[in-house]
């Protein structure tokens, strides 16, 4: 029988500890930034529902109403009738019920259109959020039902979102050639892109991204370089594009990219001192008149 010499014991005991101890670092190396990036997308694909106010908060008539989509949802919504003879869609934004977005209703409806708002799929009980892509699909169930209404003009009908309600109204727009033009606000133009895949980064940011990308495939099913609009925004064209941004938007450089893409039917607004989502708090008034002459001219020929 061999016998370890008993001054060798400790050197190899130590050197068990020393192999485990750098398994176990590599191992956090990797796990770390992996799981972060896993943990980012979770949260975002996985928002709590915001119901909102009602149209009656605002001192609006209006109707519940609710629609199929194409994925097998049914999602609720309101109807708020106008004067103009034209409808805004205004698509939610992220994890936003049907009430959730009624300040932006509030400037259409003030100036005579017809509004249409409905529910994030999550305030349906859906899962999770695809943080725009089968959301295209939601808007163009919209539109679908608008088709059903006698009191709507299907060729005068127009579509507005914030956010990833933003990004996922331009990229219904190609898909719904009848809406005739959109606003967006503060969308990303490339999730991915804007997330650094594919870029050369540290180790750390490399790891992260890969789990944020891994993630969202496992969660929708899909992946995420077809987070977009910039991909799709020429396809819009002759339709007007109005892009809201502000002076101090992460994504702002992003919209100045879609700016160049889309072609002369497009036109970005810079809200001066403005972030995300600040629009209509910072200028409230030119907010009103531009957003409001952008939809007359594209619905009303005015």
């Amino acid at each position: 029988m061999i016998t370890t010499p008993a001054a060798l014991r400790p050197r190899r005991y130590w050197l068990r500890i020393i192999r485990l101890f750098v398994v176990a670092l590599l191992f956090a190396l990797f796990l770390v930034p992996v799981a972060s990036g896993a943990g980012f997308m979770w949260y975002l694909t996985h928002p709590r529902c915001t119901m909102g106010s009602t149209p009656a908060d605002f001192g609006f008539d209006y109707e519940d109403i609710s629609f199929p989509t194409e994925r097998g949802l049914t999602l609720h919504g309101y109807f708020i009738p106008g004067s103009s003879g034209a409808t805004v869609m205004v698509a939610p934004t992220y994890g936003n019920g049907r009430g959730g977005d009624l300040h932006y209703a509030d400037v259409f409806r003030r100036a005579g259109f017809s509004v249409l708002t409905f529910n994030s799929p999550i305030c349906e009980g859906y899962g999770k959020h695809t943080l725009g892509y089968e959301e295209a699909g939601d808007i163009q169930s919209a539109y679908n039902y608008l088709l059903t209404r006698a009191d709507v003009d299907p060729q005068r009908v127009s579509l507005h979102g914030f956010s990833a309600g933003g990004a996922a109204s331009l990229m219904a727009m190609p898909r719904i050639p009848q809406i005739r033009a959109v606003s967006a606000e503060g969308g990303y133009h490339d999730y991915a892109a804007e997330m650094g895949l594919g870029q050369t980064n540290s180790w750390f940011d490399t790891l992260f991204t890969w789990g944020i990308a891994a993630t969202y495939t496992v969660v929708t099913g899909h992946s995420v370089y077809d987070l977009s609009p910039y991909s799709v925004i020429d396809q819009i064209a002759p339709r007007p594009i109005l892009l809201i941004y502000g002076s101090r938007e992460p994504t702002l450089s992003g919209a100045r990219r879609m700016l160049e893409r889309a072609g002369s039917n497009a036109q970005l607004w810079i809200v001066e001192g403005a972030g995300h989502g600040q629009y209509l708090q910072v200028a409230r008034d030119e907010f009103e008149r531009r957003v409001l002459a952008f939809h007359r001219a594209a619905l009303l020929g005015e």
